[in-house]
């Protein structure tokens, strides 16, 4: 059984992590390029997509549990302890900033013209802090891949 946790854990995490930095990626480009109609939309299929998004990543983790206590991982591993941490990281900063900042694009894009986006629109989609947290967010992503897969301080 523990090989098809792991397999379960790994494919739901790639959708996970596929939806939520491809919804990132595509939500900062349409910001950015002051489409507001565009805008619109691709914030509606992220309100689609997210949840899917979120419970792709907790399934992940379930199955992730499942693999490791059939696999008779010691649960204390320090690659696995920075996993844990990298874990919460993403998922904090996944509700706390990313949840945030597209909702206030939303708020944003509806008080734009459909024709014209608002200074504040472009403010929140121009923000230094956007670049910073989305690269951030991106090394934390590949962080907990490399970790994962090569298992440092094993």
């Amino acid at each position: 059984m523990t090989t098809i946790w792991k397999f379960l854990h790994i494919a739901l995490m790639f959708v996970a992590v596929s939806i939520f930095v491809g919804q990132g990626m595509l939500s900062g480009a349409v910001a950015r390029s002051g489409n507001v109609r565009a805008l619109r939309g691709v914030l509606a299929a992220e309100d689609r997509f997210a949840p899917i998004g979120g419970g792709m990543f907790v399934l992940g983790i379930v199955f992730w549990f499942l693999t490791a206590i059939t696999g008779d991982f010691d649960l204390t591993q320090t690659w696995l302890l920075i996993g844990y941490a990298l874990t919460l990281f993403i998922l904090v900063n996944g509700v706390t900033y990313h949840r945030t900042q597209a909702e206030r694009l939303k708020a944003a894009a509806a008080a734009s013209t459909d024709d014209q986006p608002s200074d504040e629109l472009l403010a929140i989609a121009g923000a230094p802090s956007v670049a910073v947290m989305n690269t951030i967010d991106g090394l934390a992503w590949l962080a907990i891949i490399y970790v994962m897969v090569a298992k440092p301080f094993s």
